[in-house]
């Protein structure tokens, strides 16, 4: 079973039974953990956009 398929099988779950596996991966320390990994990469990766702003480059200038 591919991923895409994984994810599929779990949106057409009913609700109540979507709850009950989300609630059992939440309780896993280790898929809780890398879930936690996966936010945190995921905050960093929003920081960065500052710098990918090009009314920033005029400042590279001076740097030199």
């Amino acid at each position: 079973m591919s991923i895409q398929e994984l994810y599929e099988e779990i949106r057409a779950l009913p609700e109540r039974k979507r709850e009950e596996l989300l609630k059992k991966v939440l309780q896993d320390p280790e898929i809780s953990g890398e879930l936690e990994r996966l936010g945190y990469l995921r905050l960093t990766e929003r920081s960065f956009d500052f710098w990918n702003d090009p009314r920033e480059d005029i400042y590279q200038d001076y740097a030199k």
